[in-house]
């Protein structure tokens, strides 16, 4: 959910990041939420009282990602502004580990309805990424989606296609991005449902948009996995928002019988 941050020494110990993010990963992958919370605010508490700032960033952003999918808006809140607040308080603003901070927490903000106290942190985040990263990363993906959701919410439907279009052309050069390939479709036609004014060219938009999805979701080289399910997930809402319903009714289903296995399979 959240990224991957730069970890370095620092006195009073560290907790160890990847285990406790691996273990996290196998939890959501079974579907199990409430342990996966629990993990994470232990883990939080226990970086803390390291003293180990460094980790607290990295359980910050990833319980940002957790809350909004949860829908725990006050706890959401809380974990974007912690890190800021951290970020800035250690001096890291001009860092890639700021700039994932400030998309990941602006993307929270977003989520939970706060969009224009979310606009400066994504700016933040475009500009440190487009400082210290390379052009064609993958995660300006990410940045770029997120950006034309917000600015979706702001009524700015022009730039919002702009970022759309530059997420869908940078998909398009990385491999194993089928997934991100149909939450951007999806989004896209929530985007066409807002600013098309010709119903029937809405429903051919929207129609165009929701194939292109469903072709990502139906590729036999999707790995069918936990990430798979969540997708499923996600995008199911919005097939039966738009009368879809067959295809609603079996993104759920994939989703559940991949849970259902992986809940399945010993620890």
């Amino acid at each position: 959910m959240g990224g991957t941050m730069e970890m370095h020494t620092d006195c009073g110990g560290q907790i160890p990041v990847r285990e406790v993010i691996g273990k996290l990963d196998r939890l959501l992958e079974k579907d199990r939420a409430e342990e996966a919370e629990r993990h994470l605010y232990e883990w939080l508490d226990e970086a803390g009282r390291l003293g180990d700032w460094q980790g607290e960033i990295t359980l910050l952003n990833e319980l940002m990602g957790f809350h909004r999918s949860s829908g725990k808006r006050r706890e959401g809140l809380e974990a974007a502004r912690k890190g800021i607040r951290l970020v800035r308080s250690r001096g890291m603003e001009k860092t890639v580990t700021a700039g994932t901070t400030f998309l990941n927490a602006a993307t929270t903000m977003k989520a939970f309805g706060e969009t224009e106290e979310a606009m400066p942190f994504y700016e933040e985040a475009e500009k440190l990424y487009n400082r210290f990263l390379e052009e064609g990363d993958y995660r300006f993906a990410g940045l770029y989606n997120n950006l034309a959701l917000a600015w979706t919410d702001l009524g700015q439907y022009e730039r919002a296609f702009l970022y759309y279009d530059r997420a869908l052309r940078l998909l398009g050069q990385l491999p194993g991005n089928a997934m991100e390939s149909a939450v951007t479709w999806v989004n896209l036609a929530c985007l066409w449902e807002k600013k098309e004014k010709d119903p029937d060219r809405r429903e051919e938009r929207i129609e165009e948009c929701l194939a292109r999805a469903m072709e990502y979701l139906d590729d036999p080289e999707a790995e069918r996995d936990g990430y798979y399910a969540f997708t499923c997930r996600k995008c199911a809402p919005t097939m039966g928002h738009f009368g879809r319903f067959r295809a609603e009714r079996e993104l759920r289903e994939r989703a559940d019988l991949i849970y259902r296995g992986l809940r399945n399979e010993r620890t």
